[in-house]
């Protein structure tokens, strides 16, 4: 196998600053080294090299000893670049030969992916779309069962001009630009986000998608030799630095057609830069370990995403395509895919709910049995942040795992919170929230609890026990279960307050002057206390993610009239035969309590305060004082 793999940046002071990184008495190293021990070994991974024809069955033919022999030597994933289906010679021959994402040439290469036991990136795939006279240039993720996890059509489409080499390409004029950027998507060698070639050239693409998590971006490409020659190894190793994120690069090389040549030098580049493999010509392919606790590290010792002065200038945050059906439950993941929460890795095997764009997870260190985290996907750190398909897919998924929880521990009731900052007691920036069973036993406060020594932490076996508990629960209750979203207003409404209408809150009349958001399903008050639980449970999709969209605009006005940087959010829900259900407001509400530093000794004492005012509902009285504040988060 002819591999050139060279290390760059390798000067003395650098080894040793790396050394220092990754010695057993860093920060990092000691918080990761609690879980298991192979979420933290590298993960080898192949990229390839080619030289495709015409012929489709010669191309897969050639894939197939490729993915075979890095399989032997080892690769979890095997990266093949774009077009490893086949490069025509014409226009009209790369329209004609294009098959369906259902066709026999995609059913072959997930029958190789399950075969091979190996994820699959087919880097760019003609693919053709019914009813259109052009096609797609579609990057598929295949995983190691042979199912199709996620396909990506290149929105950036080539075109170049250099008349004295008489070189002319106009992808537009054959191929459709895809519409959207995809999330990364969960892999065993870690967050793979999906590009084509071109896109290298864009680095607001690249920088959008370590925003939604990515630590390996992809560029399976079949550049130019004029253009690879300049540009190839400069523009990948760049990617890699800014995003501070592993780059493969798999590539088509050599002589395809009298018309057409490709560069080669496909290449694999870590996130400080260095090029850590490359094949050297022909068609073949390179080794290399994802390490993604040096990734980790890199980004930890210099944080060069927070430095980004958003006050002079701004990357956009993706659209994610919105769905309706936003929730469906997806299988449950392998144990050998981990889920990034914050700068820590869970195992696939402590998940026992995951769905397109939330995973709910079994607790580290748990203040009592059944108390279980949800979070997002995308490590989106306050819930300001996350977009409305994203908030969607959280509320339903939380009403799933809160379900779960319920039937399988039968507490009393449940208290549903989120941390949202560091005044909060938010320790880990992640978005994330906490379903904790209760009962009239004295229970562990959340502030701190995760920070006690690692000796009192669960270990990955009992972890794994209880999600399997929880995934056999689950798969009882919630059978191929999925809500639809359907009618959900985007719209934030701010209500006049000269209206004569009051809004119904359990017995109790809220004034129209006490609401400042109000949307389809949900408004936003100022109260006098805080009340009594509803139904979390019974709420449907629609008004679950009405609701959530509510919090997430109310708790951003009155953060801003406050002046905090943080917020307390609690929802309570009671069990059945709970004596709560006896009273008369049981209406589904949730509590946004701003927070600064220091505003409480003890964070958790906020918790305290709400259920010791449970009773006093009836004394309420909407005095001008909450009038005023209510015309003042109005204005805002």
């Amino acid at each position: 196998m002819k591999i050139l793999s060279r290390r760059l940046l390798t000067r003395e002071n650098f080894i040793c600053y790396r050394n220092l990184l990754m010695s057993k008495n860093h920060t990092l190293y000691r918080m990761n080294s609690s879980y298991r021990e192979r979420d933290l070994q590298p993960k080898r991974v192949a990229v390839t090299q080619m030289t495709a024809s015409r012929d489709k069955d010669i191309n897969f033919k050639t894939c197939v000893d490729l993915v075979e022999r890095a399989a032997r030597s080892g690769a979890q994933m095997v990266f093949l670049p774009e077009a490893c289906d086949y490069i025509a010679e014409s226009k009209e021959e790369s329209v004609q030969l294009a098959e369906s994402i259902h066709g026999p040439l995609v059913a072959k290469y997930r029958e190789l992916a399950a075969s091979t036991h190996v994820w699959l990136s087919l880097g760019g795939l003609h693919i053709k779309n019914e009813g259109e006279d052009k096609i797609s240039n579609t990057h598929l993720m295949i995983d190691d069962r042979g199912m199709i996890v996620s396909s990506y059509s290149k929105v950036h489409l080539f075109s170049v001009h250099i008349p004295e080499r008489n070189l002319h390409l106009e992808e537009k004029t054959y191929v459709s630009a895809g519409g959207s950027i995809r999330p990364p998507v969960s892999t065993p060698v870690g967050q793979v986000a999906l590009s084509i070639c071109y896109d290298m050239r864009f680095p607001e693409m690249s920088l959008i998608q370590r925003k939604l998590g990515a630590q390996i971006l992809t560029f399976p490409s079949a550049f130019t030799v004029t253009t690879g020659l300049a540009h190839w190894e400069a523009l990948l190793r760049v990617r890699a630095i800014e995003t501070q994120c592993y780059v493969v690069a798999a590539a088509q090389t050599g002589q395809h057609n009298i018309k057409r040549s490709s560069y080669g030098h496909a290449m694999i580049v870590d996130p400080w830069g260095a090029v850590v493999c490359q094949v050297s010509e022909g068609t073949n392919f390179a080794l290399a370990d994802i390490n993604l606790e040096y990734l980790e590290t890199i980004r930890q010792e210099m944080p060069v995403l927070s430095h980004r002065r958003l006050d002079l200038y701004h990357v956009n945050d993706v659209q994610l395509p919105d769905s309706s059906r936003i929730c469906d439950l997806y299988p449950f993941p392998s144990p050998y895919i981990s889920y990034q929460f914050g700068t820590v890795a869970v195992p696939g095997s402590c998940v026992f709910l995951k769905s397109r764009l939330s995973q709910a997870f079994v607790n580290k260190k748990p203040l009592v049995p059944g108390h279980i985290l949800v979070t997002s996907e995308r490590p989106a750190k306050r819930l300001v942040e996350l977009q409305v398909p994203e908030i969607s897919d959280l509320a339903q998924l939380t009403q799933k795992a809160l379900e779960v929880v319920m039937c399988q521990y039968k507490p009393e009731s449940c208290q549903i919170a989120i941390q949202d900052g560091p005044a909060a007691g938010q320790t880990i920036d992640h978005i994330h929230i906490h379903i904790v069973p209760q009962s009239s036993a004295p229970t562990q406060k959340l502030q701190g609890h995760e920070e006690d020594f690692v000796s009192q932490w669960r270990d990955t076996t009992e972890m794994e026990e209880e999600a399997g508990q929880l995934r056999g629960v689950a798969m009882q209750i919630l059978p191929g279960l999925s809500n639809t979203v359907s009618g959900i207003s985007d719209d934030v409404e701010v209500p006049d307050p000269r209206c004569p209408q009051s809004f119904q809150f359990g017995s109790v009349k809220v004034p129209s002057g006490c609401v400042f958001v109000k949307t389809k399903h949900s408004c936003a008050f100022v109260a006098p206390n805080p009340v009594l639980p509803g139904r979390f449970r019974k709420a449907s999709a629609d008004q679950l993610t009405d609701l959530f969209l509510s919090v997430q605009s109310a708790q951003h006005l009155v953060e801003t009239s406050q002046n905090a940087d943080s917020s307390t959010i609690v929802l309570l829900e009671n069990s059945h035969s709970s004596q709560a259900d006896q009273l008369q407001y049981l209406q589904l509400h949730a509590h946004i309590i701003p927070r600064t530093e220091g505003d409480l000794t003890n964070s958790d004492d906020i918790y305290d305060s709400i259920l010791s005012h449970y009773q006093q509902c009836s004394e309420w009285t909407f005095t001008e004082q909450l009038l005023a504040l209510a015309g003042q988060l109005r204005s805002l």
